[in-house]
This record gives C-alpha cells, structure tokens and sequence, in this order.
C-alpha cells in the first residue's frame, strides 16, 4: 500500500500547495487523470471546509492534515482538522454545493467529528 501526507497551514493562500502535491503523487502512482481530479478536488472542498469552520466549535486549527493511501483499485483521501467543524445531526454539511459535489464524485464519504477533532475520508474508484 502507498501513502502520501502532508501538514499545510490552515490558511486560504496555502492549499494549492497540499493539492499540487497531492496531483503529483497520484499521477506518479499511475492513478488515472480522472481519478486525480475527482480526489484533488474532494480534497480541496475538505480542507476549504475546514478553513471556512475555523473556530466555530471554540479553538482553531493552524495545520491540517492531508493524507491519500493507494489499496489495490481504490483511492483514499482524508483531510482531518484538530478544531472541528459544525457538522449538523444529520452530519450533512449544507454550507454549499461543494459537499453535495463530493459526495457525487466518490464512491463513498464520511465525516467524523470525534473529541473537537473533523476526519472527512473520501474513498475513489482507481481504474
């Protein structure tokens, strides 16, 4: 099994880093172009989520994790937050469409909110 991680700043001007690293490591790990998209572009729903709920549950987040592991023809990725997000009962995030979007372009999603602590988890078809 592959795995990429990275730590980037929770702050707006710093996610193209964490996802122009991201695209590389997928396409050097021969992950189809498509593939690539649909989880670079989950992630960065993910992470700008987390950066726009900074602080609503009473601390902020300074870094985010951001990791993505290859299994077999699946595609992993998982943004997680120390603050935490507000995430409704329903854990449906409504803020937007970009979740909705997410959910439309992964095979599966979930999102934890555990001790103040947000893993959003993205899972992708690789073929």
């Amino acid at each position: 099994m592959a795995v990429w991680s990275v730590a980037v700043p929770a702050e707006p001007g710093q996610l193209h880093l964490a996802r122009h690293a991201l695209r590389d490591w997928l396409t050097g790990s021969g992950v189809p172009e498509h593939t690539c998209d649909d989880a670079v572009w989950s992630a960065d729903e993910a992470m700008s989520n987390a950066i726009a709920n900074n602080g609503r549950a009473g601390r902020a987040a300074t870094v985010l994790g951001v990791s993505a592991h290859l299994d077999d023809d699946v595609v992993v990725v998982t943004v997680v937050d120390e603050a935490g997000w507000r995430v409704p009962a329903s854990g449906v995030v409504l803020a937007g469409r970009g979740m909705a979007i997410v959910r439309a372009l992964a095979e599966e999603v979930n999102l934890a909110v555990t001790d103040g602590r947000t893993t959003f988890t993205a899972w992708f078809t690789r073929v």
